[in-house]
């Protein structure tokens, strides 16, 4: 299967004051440089935000801090393969999810489950044409979410390790992620 990746890390980092979540370290390593080696399999990996990416396409939303949404259309614009997945750099351990994804592809897509049942958009791969139909479909992405611009896509649910779901939004989350080695 060929695929590319989008790498939402445009985000301000508000719950941690202000701190750029790309350039957190967890065991001595960047979460860009943890998640660009998450998606290194990719055919093509296109960071959204404002960071340094060597080997990856580099974009912003438009304006600058619109959202999830409009990340994924700022990326998707630069997107050739038939499938691309969708990740957050804030995500340490999401490695460990991409196979199953991978493994269990079917129709729009598949989205991650975490271990309370809960969808997690920025793990996700899915059609990319069914993906531009749905952002053609919406109009403006400014500030929506990226639940109600997947919502038209009919992706299938898959349980993935539990640790793979762990995002760092904010200093409590750092410690736990930390905790989770």
């Amino acid at each position: 299967m060929q695929w590319d990746a989008i790498v939402l890390a445009g985000g301000r980092g508000s719950r941690l004051g202000g701190v750029d979540k790309a350039l957190l370290e967890l065991d001595g390593t960047t979460l860009l440089a943890r998640t660009l080696a998450a998606v290194a399999d990719a055919s093509q990996v296109i960071v959204v935000g404002d960071v340094e990416a060597p080997g990856a396409v580099v974009v912003q939303e438009e304006p600058r801090f619109a959202g999830p949404a409009a990340a994924v259309g700022a990326g998707l614009a630069e997107v050739t393969s038939p499938y691309v997945l969708l990740v957050g750099v804030d995500q340490p351990y999401v490695a460990e999810a991409i196979p199953t994804l991978v493994d269990r592809f079917v129709g729009d897509g598949v989205i991650a489950v975490d271990a309370d049942g809960r969808r997690q958009h920025l793990i996700s791969l899915l059609d990319a044409e069914a993906l531009r139909r749905a952002v053609a479909a919406r109009g403006s992405l400014t500030n929506l979410s990226l639940r109600a611009l997947l919502t038209p896509l009919d992706l299938v649910e898959v349980a993935v390790p539990r640790r793979s779901t762990l995002d760092i939004d904010t200093w409590h989350d750092q410690a736990t992620a930390e905790g989770a080695r």
